[in-house]
Parts: structure tokens; sequence; C-alpha cells
């Protein structure tokens, strides 16, 4: 039918042209965009900000130094809610006319204590003690003031970190810190308390700041944890105790940072973090990072993150090395530092506090609030649908699924609203959410191609697609502040795209793919028919549906929308500026290789398939290659398994990310709950019982759904958490199911 063709290419180029423009925008800077990694902290070659020693090329570690290049202030708990004008002063001009950033504060464990802080900083890899008040603690761990004196960490005890460190995937090294640092011609001392274990080398030994009259370029001071407000026990004045962990107030953290500053000399660069969780619930902590001259002002960002404002804390390690002007060329890493040198990103405006604040707030908010804002949409749902469905109320019904469907792509687009600084936050997420499903529902429901069974599934597909996209290509900002976004807190991915984005999208994918091969090749396809995919009666069906109708799109029209719909999707996976996505590159071919056979009319051989299978090998190979040879540090997830390969560490990446996809079934048994919904998705659509045979007669559906299948089981496998991938790709393919289906619902 004409309106079928105008339809399906309204909603192709709905898609393509908003992912079109976005790219656009970003390329001239009128949008967000990921940083550059290879950027200079401070934007200039300013030896003062790189750390690089005077500008007469004197001064550099090799030579004597009145003050530290660097000094690291750790105060535990320090989060952004708790700096301001009136309670810490210092540290709020500090954060003002320096880098501003929220640190993820991720070691081996997401809830991060003080002392496995300090370990990872040494390491620059994740790393986790056994002290009490830790994820590694035993029954019988013993407290960290018992393993710390005034000047050296228990021996025994630092055997045994390594040796965890040594056991664990990724292969931590303690003392990694002192050991570069030592090879770039420096040091590195401490105060006395936690900071120790950052500075302690290899060997288990630690310097203290002016030991034997030498300054280390680096010195690291720990502090007392900074008590929340409801901290009721902490007194007025309280300097607290950094080793037995008896916390402090805001002002006497602030007079603590003080005390630092005025310390500084005149090349020194002070950086203040707040070193590790005190609570049972994961934060993004305060990083701030100024040069006590000439310091500029802007949100921090390093080559790991890519974003504005967001920092890890592996990422500290090289930072420090690189202020304290060790060149990372001259000393040789071979791997041991998992993150990258801090970059500072100019600020437009004074908004970089509020920026970092933000951030740091709605990521932390954005975890926590998964549960209570899905579980109670799901019981919002639920409830109507079954309702709806008893009463035969097919309208409604519909309207129901509709609005189910646009819950993923609304939890992103409440991000474009502050809910995050609202009093009762999750109850302002939800109406957000609520309200965007509503708004993308009745662009489904009310468009055009409302009288097609597939019409109102289709539209809320594109423009899904259409959001998930210009959000891939304007950094991700919606997906980090998303309840099914990217979690940065978990540390496991700061861009691009996720497993549950990919999820979501995949779903999409294929249901809007659905729709085009049911308008634009109605007869189903001759290679559907050969293959045995289209189902029985479907062609004459739709050919007593549209007898009187204009003749029909051929193959070529169908394959070029699927084609250029397939080929966009795969691009924005695989692009290091967008999805930068290894696991979504053969799912992608396959699901766009499988449907576009069935709109040219090619059977589904066996040959076919070894072909397809063939081709999402080499284009993932080629798109992993192409982006290791844009240089170590511009790769992206891509690159790095390349490298992985290179050096003989890619089998161990493997098989890290085999236990942790089968950890989740194990640790999360609700999880199991999305594997029953596969295999039962499956049997229908291999069987077609009588109750679905609305579905499968509208031509699309049946390869689609195959086509689906198979790509959701793909991304699973590659995957380390790919069961995300199967539950969200799932979730829209069902309720596109249940639309159609909703449309025999009538009242007796």
């Amino acid at each position: 039918m004409f309106w079928a063709r105008r339809m399906a290419w309204g909603l192709v180029l709905l898609v393509l042209g908003s992912w079109l423009a976005a790219l656009a925008a970003s390329g001239i800077g009128a949008a967000p965009r990921l940083t550059d990694p290879t950027a200079v902290l401070g934007g200039t070659a300013d030896p003062v900000l790189e750390g690089g020693g005077d500008e007469d090329g004197t001064g550099g570690p090799d030579e004597p130094l009145d003050a530290p290049r660097v000094v690291l202030v750790g105060i535990p708990n320090l989060t952004w809610d708790l700096i301001s004008r009136d309670m810490t002063p210092t540290m709020s001009n500090l954060a003002g006319s320096g880098g501003s950033a929220a640190l993820v504060l991720r070691g081996t464990h997401e809830v991060t204590c003080v002392a496995d802080a300090w370990l990872t900083l040494g390491a620059g890899q994740r790393a986790a003690a056994d002290v009490a008040g830790c994820g590694d603690a035993g029954s019988d761990a013993a407290a960290l003031g018992d393993l710390l004196s005034e000047d050296a960490v228990d021996g025994e005890a630092w055997s045994r970190w390594q040796e965890a460190a040594a056991d664990r995937s990724l292969r931590g090294e303690l003392g990694t810190l002192a050991a570069l640092a030592e090879a770039g011609g420096t040091c590195v001392s401490a105060s006395s308390g936690p900071a120790l274990l950052g500075a302690t080398d290899a060997d288990g030994e630690a310097r203290l700041f002016g030991e034997d009259g030498n300054i280390c370029a680096i010195h690291l001071v720990s502090a007392a944890p900074v008590a929340e407000p409801e901290d009721e026990d902490v007194e007025l004045g309280s300097t607290g105790n950094p080793v037995t962990g008896e916390k402090m107030t805001e002002a006497a953290a602030d007079r603590v940072v003080s005390s630092a500053l005025s310390g500084l000399g005149p090349d020194s660069t002070l950086v203040v973090v707040g070193m590790g969780h005190t609570s049972d619930r994961a934060e993004a902590m305060a990083l701030i990072v100024v040069p006590a001259e000439d310091a500029r002002s802007g949100l921090l960002s390093s080559g790991s993150t890519r974003q504005e404002g967001l920092v890890q804390l592996t990422d500290l390690t090289p930072t420090l090395l690189d202020l304290a002007g060790i060149d990372p060329a001259d000393v040789d890493t071979d791997g041991l530092l998992a993150g990258q040198p801090v970059t500072i990103e100019d600020a437009t405006d004074d908004r970089q506090v509020e920026v970092a604040r933000d951030l740091s707030t709605a990521s932390a908010l954005a975890k926590s609030s998964v549960l209570p804002v899905i579980g109670i949409l799901a019981a919002l749902v639920f409830p109507l649908l079954l309702l709806t469905a008893l009463l035969r109320r097919g309208a409604w019904f519909r309207a129901v699924v509709t609005f189910a469907m646009a819950v993923p792509v609304a939890t992103f687009l409440a991000g474009l609203v502050p809910w995050w600084r609202a009093g009762s936050p999750v109850t302002m997420l939800t109406l957000d959410v609520v309200a965007f499903a509503v708004v993308v529902a009745l662009f489904g429901l009310l468009g055009p191609w409302r009288t097609s069974p597939l019409g109102p599934p289709a539209a809320v597909a594109a423009l899904t697609l259409a959001v998930l996209g210009v959000d891939l290509l304007w950094s991700a900002r919606l997906g980090l502040v998303s309840v099914l976004g990217l979690q940065p807190l978990t540390a496991g991915r700061f861009y691009g795209q996720g497993n549950v984005g990919y999820g979501i999208a995949l779903g999409s994918f294929v249901v809007l793919a659905a729709a085009l091969l049911t308008w634009l090749r109605p007869d189903g396809g001759n290679a559907a028919g050969r293959a045995g995919v289209a189902s029985p009666g479907a062609r004459a069906a739709r050919a007593g549906r549209d007898a009187d109708a204009p003749r029909p799109a051929g193959p070529r029209e169908a394959a070029l929308a699927v084609g250029l719909l397939g080929l966009a999707f795969l691009l924005l996976g695989a692009a290091p500026m967008a999805g930068a996505d290894f696991g979504s590159v053969p799912s992608t071919v396959v699901a766009a290789g499988l449907l576009l056979l069935v709109a040219l009319g090619v059977p589904w051989s066996a040959r076919n398939l070894l072909g397809l299978a063939a081709v999402a090998v080499v284009v993932a190979a080629l798109a992993m290659v192409l982006d290791w040879l844009r240089g170590a540090e511009r790769r992206t997830h891509l690159g790095d398994f390349v490298q992985s390969v290179i050096d003989g560490d890619a089998l161990g990446i493997v098989g890290r990310k085999l236990d942790q996809s089968l950890g989740i079934l194990l640790d999360y048994p609700l999880s199991w709950l999305a594997v029953l919904a596969l295999v039962l998705v499956a049997v229908v659509v291999i069987r077609r019982p009588a109750w679905s045979t609305p579905l499968w007669q509208e031509p699309g559906t049946h390869p689609a759904f195959v086509a689906g299948l198979v790509a959701i089981v793909l991304a699973w496998a590659l995957n380390d958490s790919g069961i995300a991938v199967v539950a969200l790709a799932l979730a829209m393919l069902v309720a596109a199911a249940l639309h159609v289906l909703g449309r025999s619902l009538a009242r007796r």
C-alpha cells in the first residue's frame, strides 16, 4: 500500500535523520561529545600544569625538591554534597578555581573501603585488603589500626594482600606507584595512617615525608572520614582519626586541606579526593585538582572515562606520576596501570562544580533507584494488562502495552529533567518516566501508522532507536543518569553502549525491521517461503486485505530500507565516538544479514548462513583492528582486545567475561527469569501455536523474530553481562507481539 511505503520510509528517516543531525551537531561543537583522551592536563604546554618542571627545564624529578610536586589529600566519604561555601570555604574556592569531577571510587569491590582505596592507588589496578569493614574481610579480620604502625605496614598482611592481588583476574601488583616513581627518578612519601598503603613499595617498605632529608615528588596525606550531616555523634571541631575511622566535621576537613595548601611550593599541585566509602553503599566522591599557581577552572576527565566531570579511582595513579613530571614513555609500565592521566576541559562558565555535583548525585541515585522505579512501574503495568485482557478491552490493552514498550526509552529521556535535585528524587524520577512514556506511547498510538497492527510498536521502536542513538553520539550523558543506563558507579563502562542499552536497541531494531518487511514486502518474500519462516496463509491473507491496493514495493526497496537501517545500527555500535561496543557487532551483523536475505528473497540455506557467520567475524575483526590502529591513547574496548591478543592476555579476558556472565546467573537468581522467557519465546516462534496466528499474519514478524532470537543468543554469549541484552531485547519483542495479538481481543 502506498501509505505503508510512506510510513516505512518515514520511520527509517526519523531514525537515520536524527543520528546524522546529532553527528553533525557534535562535529561542529554544538552538542556534547566524548572528551579527547590525548588532551594535556590544563590544555596547554605550560610545564606548571603538566608537572614537568620549571620553564627553563630544571627542577624535574632528578633535581632536589623544596616541596613535593604533587600532594594528594585523601578524605574518606568526601562527597560533593558536603562541600559548600559556608562549611568548607577552602575546598569550595579550590573547586571553583581548579579542576572538578565526580570520582567513581571503585576498587575490587563496588563499595570500596578506605584500605581498598589506598591499596588501589598504590597498585594502579583494583586491589583489596581483608581488614575489618572491607569486602574481603572474614569473621576474624583485624582492624586497620592493628596492621599499621607509625611508619610501616604489617609485613604478613602486606604479603597476603600481594598474593590476593596476583590471583585476581586483573593481576594488580601492589607497590606499582612507588616502583614507577623510583624508575622516574623520584619517590613517594606518605603521612602516617592509611596513606602508607598507597606509598608502600613491593617489598612492603614505606617512606615518610622528609625521611633522610629527601623530599619526594609525590606525597600522600590521609585524613579522617568526613561526617555526613546526620552523624550526630561527631562533635563540632572534631578532627577524627584516619586509622580508626573516627569521623571529623566538614570544617575540620576543610582545615586539613587548607594546611596542605599552605605547604605547597610554587610549582606544586594539590589533589583533594574522597578516599574511601564509610557506609555500605557505593557513592561517587569529590575530586579537585588545583595547581598552586596559574590554575585553570574546568571539568576533569580522563582517557578511561572520556566524560566531562567523571574520573575513576585507577586514573589517579597515572595522574600523580604525570603531575610529578614522570613521562610514561620513560618508564616501563608494562600494562601495570589500568587508568589514564586526568585531563581538564575548559569551563565555558562557572558551572563545573554544579555539573560535578549533579553527576555525582544522579549516578548514585540512578543505581539505587533501579528496583524502586522499575518495581513501581511493573506494579502499575501488569495489573492493568491483566485487567484489560480479562475484560477483553482490546484498545485499552494495546494502549497499556504501548506504554510498557515506551518505558525503556523514557528512563533515558527522564535525564532531561534534573530529578535528582528534587526533595524526593525517586518519586520525581518515577513521575518523569511515566510522563515521558505516555508521550512516547501517544506518538505511537496517534500517528498515521495507527491503523497497522505493527504501526504503534514500530513507531515506538523508531523513536527509541533515535533517542538512544543521539545519546550515544552525544557522549551518553542520558545513559549515565538512567536507571537502565551505564551505571558508572560499577566502573564497567563510562561511555558508549552498555549491554542494557544494546538490548533495548536490538529489540527496537528487530521490531522496526518486522514492520518494514511487512509494509514493503507484504508477500513475505520468496526466501521466507523457501526457508519455512513465513506463516502459512500469510500471503493469502495479505493479498485479500490489499486486493485493491497499488502494487507493493519490491525486494530492492525493502532491502534498501532494512540494509540502511542495519548498516547505520552496526556503525553506531562499533564507532569509537559512539557505541564502542565489540559485543554488539557480530550480533548486529547476523540480525541485519538475516533480515536482508528475507528482503531480497534469498533463502536461509546452510551455505548462506555460514557465509553470514563469516561476514560477522570479518566485520568484528575489522572494527577491532581499525580501532587498534588509532593508537594506545585513543583506543576503545575494541582496540584494547586486539592489544590483549598481541600480549597473549586474550584468553584471560575471555575467561573473565565468561566467569562474570555465569556468575550473574549464580549470584542473581532472578536472571533465570530472562533465560526462561527466552526459552518460552523461542518455543512460540518455532511452533507457532494457534493462539498466536494473528501475529504471524504480519509477514515480517516471523523472520524478524527468528533473526532477533539468534542475535539475542549471540549477544548473550559475547558479553560479560549479556543476560541484560536477553531481558531487554525480549521485553521489546514481547511488547510488540502483545500489541498485535491485542487486536483480536473483543468484548464478549
